[in-house]
C-alpha cells in the first residue's frame, strides 16, 4: 500500500467572508463608528469585490454594520453589548430545544457528545476562545445543528469571535463571573442533559448567560 493513502488529512477549515470583518471588530482594526469600505476589505484579505460585499450585508444583518448607500460601505455599529444580545439568542434557542426533549427523558447522548471542530475562523486567525465559551457554543451547535443550522452558523461563530481573549482585551471587556465559575456552570449544564434534569439546565443556562454578562 502506498504510505501516502495512510496519511490522514485534517478537515480544512471553512471560513465565511463575514468572518474576516468579525476578526477585525474583534482585534479593533476596526472600531465603533468606523467606516467599512467593501474594496478596501477586499484589498486587505484578498477577498473578491462580491465577497467582500457579501460580508459587509452580512454584518449588517446581525446588527453589526449600519449599512450606506449602495452597500458598498458601512459604519460599524457593533459593540460588546451587541455581543450580549446574540448570546441570549442563542441561549433561549438552547433552552427550547432541550424542553422539546420531553421532561423526564434524557436527552441523546449524540445531543450531549456531538463531535465539533473548533469554528474556523478562531483557528485561522489564531483567536483563543475562553474554554467554557468553546465547550458553551458547541453544545449549542450539537443542540441545534440539525433543527437550525442557520441559526448555528449566524451566532456561534460572530460569538466566538467577538468573545475571544483578544476581543476581551482590545474593548475592556470583564465578564461578571472568573473563569472557574463560569466553567462549573457549563459542567452543570452538561451534567443537568445527561441526567433529563431540563429544569437544572434552564436554570444553569440562565445563570451562565448572567456570568458572560460585562461588567
Amino acid at each position: 500500500m502506498n504510505a501516502a493513502a495512510t496519511i490522514s488529512l485534517a478537515p480544512a477549515l471553512v471560513v465565511d467572508p463575514v468572518d474576516y470583518l468579525l476578526v477585525d471588530l474583534a482585534t479593533g482594526r476596526h472600531l465603533p463608528g468606523d467606516a467599512v469600505h467593501v474594496e478596501q476589505l477586499a484589498e486587505e484579505h484578498g477577498l473578491t469585490c462580491t465577497e467582500a460585499r457579501e460580508a459587509v450585508e452580512a454584518a449588517w444583518q446581525l446588527g453589526f454594520v449600519l449599512l450606506g448607500p449602495g452597500g458598498t460601505s458601512g459604519i460599524v455599529s457593533w459593540t460588546p453589548e451587541s455581543t450580549q444580545r446574540q448570546l441570549h439568542r442563542l441561549a433561549r434557542a438552547m433552552v427550547a430545544a432541550v424542553a422539546g426533549v420531553g421532561a423526564g427523558r434524557q436527552a441523546p447522548r449524540h445531543v450531549i457528545d456531538g463531535e465539533q471542530s473548533r469554528l474556523g475562523a478562531v483557528q485561522l486567525f489564531g483567536l483563543t476562545t475562553p474554554d467554557d465559551v468553546d465547550v458553551f457554543l458547541e453544545l449549542g451547535r450539537a443542540l441545534l445543528g440539525s433543527t437550525a443550522p442557520a441559526l448555528v452558523d449566524e451566532v456561534t461563530v460572530p460569538l466566538a469571535v467577538l468573545l475571544s481573549e483578544a476581543a476581551q482585551v482590545v474593548h475592556g471587556m470583564e465578564f461578571a463571573a472568573p473563569a472557574a465559575v463560569r466553567r462549573e456552570m457549563v459542567a452543570t449544564m452538561v451534567s443537568s442533559l445527561i441526567d433529563g434534569r431540563i429544569d437544572d439546565f434552564r436554570d444553569a443556562i440562565a445563570d451562565y448567560v448572567v456570568a458572560l454578562s460585562i461588567d
